[in-house]
């Protein structure tokens, strides 16, 4: 779903910029907030952190600096997961 989710942001975006931040970045932060050190969200099964770094990477896209500042805004630990997958992802596409 969350892969899902990072498409339409790249689809949506320039059409409708603020309704996509307003909904699709309390989701990023959500995820970010709770997701563990392994990768899985607490209750949940499997791993997350591939789909969070493709939304993460969908939304710096349309965002750019925008994001990361949007971030500063949120708990530190948020902030640094970004940060993590950001540069996790850019590193992949290497």
């Amino acid at each position: 779903m969350t892969e899902k989710l990072a498409d339409i942001v790249m689809e949506l975006y320039q059409r409708k910029p603020h309704a996509t931040e307003q909904k699709v970045l309390v989701v990023l932060w959500h995820l970010l907030g709770n997701m563990t050190n392994s990768g899985s969200l607490p209750g949940a099964g499997g791993n997350i952190r591939t789909a969070t770094a493709k939304l993460s990477k969908a939304l710096f896209a349309q965002m750019g600096q925008n994001l990361l500042n949007q971030a500063a805004s949120q708990p530190p630990h948020i902030k640094k997961s970004l940060e993590e997958l950001l540069n996790m992802t850019i590193l992949n596409e290497l």
